[in-house]
């Protein structure tokens, strides 16, 4: 008799048990830490205690790029962020990130994004995958002051407008920063260090000139012997040290050049 009551109470417990606590799942050893996952019906989590619970989830991504602004032939690296549920960021390596874009003024290689001849301002953007997740950053395009600038706009004073006349050489000039030139006419001048040059635009600041072989090159008084070839983008330094030659260190290369005479 007592066996026949047993029964029935013992497969209500069961039956109940299974109903309410069929989606807890707790588990647990003598001397080990209890952990429990609680999920709902599509078996989604819900809830996680013990152990679990210290484990943070993939919430989404954040990409970044070293330089926001860039302009013609510059640079900028690019890094991303793996953002978990608990506020905190971790490092992506360069191997699970997938980046690309639609525009032609940036090329992405090896984490870096690269700008070509940079005409125009503008905002362009990169799209980032990585772990499931996507996202963008965006980069401002600048080209900075161009030829036409300085072709077009008056500067303050003239960037040649201190020198003086060299005695005894009638028609040279000696500028405290760019060193003796002979004043041909019509924006043609004879320099000192490299041959004739065209200066179409006297009244600035800085100049923009045109040597045949170096084409266009910008400098000023703040960073002269520094040069700034236009044509490849790349910075210059005439050697002194090397004269009666002609030679420039080319910082792109890291090598030197030798001006044909």
């Amino acid at each position: 008799m007592n066996n026949l009551i047993c029964f029935p109470i013992v497969f209500f417990f069961a039956l109940f048990h299974s109903i309410t606590f069929g989606a807890i799942e707790n588990q647990g050893v003598i001397g080990g830490s209890f952990h429990g996952i609680n999920r709902d019906a599509s078996g989604q989590v819900l809830n996680q205690v013990g152990a679990f619970a210290d484990f943070a989830v993939p919430s989404g991504i954040v990409g970044k790029a070293g330089k926001s602004t860039l302009s013609s032939k510059e640079k900028s690296a690019l890094s991303a962020y793996l953002r978990l549920d608990d506020g905190t960021l971790t490092v992506l390596q360069p191997n699970e990130l997938e980046w690309s874009t639609s525009s032609t003024d940036i090329s992405i290689a090896d984490g870096f994004a690269e700008t070509t001849q940079v005409t125009d301002k503008a905002r362009v953007s990169i799209n980032l995958s990585a772990e499931g997740f996507t996202t963008r950053v965006y980069i401002r395009l600048d080209p900075g002051e161009t030829i036409a600038d300085a072709l077009s706009n008056s500067g303050l004073h003239q960037a040649l407008s201190q020198s003086t006349q060299v005695g005894g050489a009638e028609g040279w000039l000696d500028s405290s920063w760019f060193g003796k030139y002979y004043n041909a006419g019509n924006n043609w001048i004879m320099h000192e260090n490299y041959g004739w040059i065209y200066v179409p635009v006297l009244n600035q600041p800085n100049l923009w000139y045109w040597h045949p072989q170096q084409e266009w090159v910008w400098t000023g008084p703040q960073v002269h012997p520094h040069l700034f070839r236009n044509k490849d983008a790349t910075w210059l330094y005439f050697m002194k040290e090397a004269l009666p030659q002609k030679v420039f260190y080319n910082y792109e290369t890291k090598d030197f050049e030798k001006a044909s005479e």
